[in-house]
């Protein structure tokens, strides 16, 4: 068995690193190397074929500058159509907004009127302190909410 050349512990075989003070154990780490399996050659420059110019394969280099150049031009089309609808979308969604915003005004207008126009409670008239609406009849609870009256 080899020992750790840092602190002189027992290494087994096998082991990269001593367990005592993990230091590499350089006679494994040689050992796995040599061991490594061998990489398969690389290709040469012989074996494969020299480039074609304009050629890819069986394309011409012409046809694929024709296709991208269609391409682009369709995409450009795609994205013009995007703008526009996103353009009429956004206008048809503040037209919305704001005939939304017009009758939450008239509401409004509405209740104000409505309440300055409005009898005044009848005497001995109860109303709810937890809705505000009027209780009729003697019940001991809001017909609406079911708050306890009194």
């Amino acid at each position: 068995m080899p020992f750790c050349t840092n602190c002189g512990s027992e290494i087994e075989d096998h082991q990269k690193f001593c367990p005592s003070c993990g230091a590499r154990n350089e006679q494994a780490s040689a050992s796995t190397e040599t061991q490594a399996e061998p990489q398969p050659p690389t290709p040469s420059e012989s074996d494969t074929p020299p480039p074609r110019k304009g050629i890819i394969g069986d394309v011409d280099m012409e046809d694929i500058e024709k296709g991208v150049e269609k391409s682009v031009e369709t995409a450009k089309k795609g994205l013009g159509a995007a703008f526009r609808l996103a353009r009429r979308g956004i206008k048809q969604g503040a037209e919305l907004a704001g005939k939304g915003i017009d009758a939450a005004k008239e509401t409004i207008e509405e209740r104000r009127e409505g309440k300055d126009e409005a009898d005044p409670p009848a005497k001995g008239q109860r109303f709810c302190p937890q809705c505000g609406q009027p209780v009729t009849g003697s019940g001991k609870f809001c017909n609406h909410c079911g708050h306890k009256l009194e």
